[in-house]
This record gives structure tokens, C-alpha cells and sequence, in this order.
């Protein structure tokens, strides 16, 4: 009983951050979790940037062939 009380105590000091940088250390599998899902968006954009590019780039060569 004494070491549990002991332990709460001293994680009551403890500032977010060091929790957070606890967390990674521990865990790092949920971290690396959340960089996949935001790695899928970014190449999601450029995908469709790309698309928009040539979609517009094709519609450039046609104006200017039929002049």
C-alpha cells in the first residue's frame, strides 16, 4: 500500500509532456499509428493535385492545337 501511494504521488508532479514522452517510450506502435494516417492524406493531395495539373495542362495543349 505504502509503494502504490508513493507512485501516485509522484506521477501527480508530473507535467503533460513528460507523460506524453513516457507514452512514446512505452508505446511506440500508437504513435507511429497516428504519422501512417496523416502520411495516407498528404499522398491523398498529391494525388488529386496531380490530377488537377494534368487536367489542366491537357485542356491548354487542345486550346492552343486548334488555333
Amino acid at each position: 500500500m505504502q509503494e502504490n501511494y508513493r507512485l501516485v504521488m509522484l506521477n501527480g508532479n508530473l507535467t503533460d509532456d513528460e507523460i506524453m514522452r513516457a507514452i512514446r517510450y512505452l508505446d511506440p506502435d500508437s504513435c507511429a499509428e497516428k504519422n501512417r494516417k496523416d502520411g495516407g492524406t498528404i499522398v491523398g493531395i498529391c494525388i488529386a493535385l496531380l490530377i488537377a495539373l494534368t487536367g489542366v495542362l491537357t485542356s491548354i495543349c487542345l486550346f492552343v492545337r486548334t488555333l
